[in-house]
């Protein structure tokens, strides 16, 4: 079987993007990460970077690594001078 899943986004172009999302019709919550690397932001965009990588779910973290590294809108982050879109993920430390 397979689930309908519905999603109204609602976006600022100033402002943030508020997200409603419903499985078969009933509402659930939802983590709206949204990847706008667009005019007027400065290298500070990677705090929201940061911010979105922290709050998604392993499957969606994979999803964003992907698309955040080299993002739409890129072009136009100013003061980036050339760092990588992503910092290297911190490598696991060996379980015992």
């Amino acid at each position: 079987m397979t689930a309908l899943v519905e999603a109204v986004l609602v976006r600022d172009p100033d402002g943030p993007t508020d997200a409603w999302v419903f499985v078969d019709g009933k509402p659930v919550d939802a983590v709206v990460s949204c990847v706008d690397a667009g005019a007027g932001w400065d290298w500070d965009w990677k705090q929201h970077r940061d911010e979105v990588l922290a709050q998604a779910s392993p499957a969606a973290r994979e999803l964003l690594r992907t698309v955040l590294d080299g993002p739409p809108g890129g072009v136009y982050v100013e003061g980036r001078d050339g760092a990588p879109w992503l910092d290297p993920e911190p490598v696991p430390e060996p379980t015992p």
